[in-house]
């Protein structure tokens, strides 16, 4: 399953934007999630948007790497900070 909308990006632009990406357990490395991720792209061209934009987690290789070979580059760091509670 893929879900992609429109978003607007810090600058004004708007972009389409991957909120999920994700393939049934036992059913990964099969090119399902390079499909969806070009049914995505296909979207995005359809209404004229100039890029597509996700995020993941730093420490998901996997699916960085699958990001890195379909020409995703990084442009955005998010910094986060466990809240300590008393």
């Amino acid at each position: 399953m893929v879900t992609v909308t429109e978003k607007a990006h810090f600058t004004g632009q708007v972009d389409a934007y991957v909120g999920e990406l994700v393939v049934a357990a036992g059913q990964e490395r099969r090119g399902i999630a390079t499909r969806l991720m070009a049914a995505a792209e296909t979207w995005a061209a359809r209404r004229g948007l100039a890029f597509i934009t996700l995020e993941t987690g730093a420490a998901n290789e996997p699916a960085r790497s699958l990001y890195a070979a379909l020409g995703f580059k990084g442009e955005d760091v998010r910094l986060t900070k466990p809240v300590e509670f008393s």
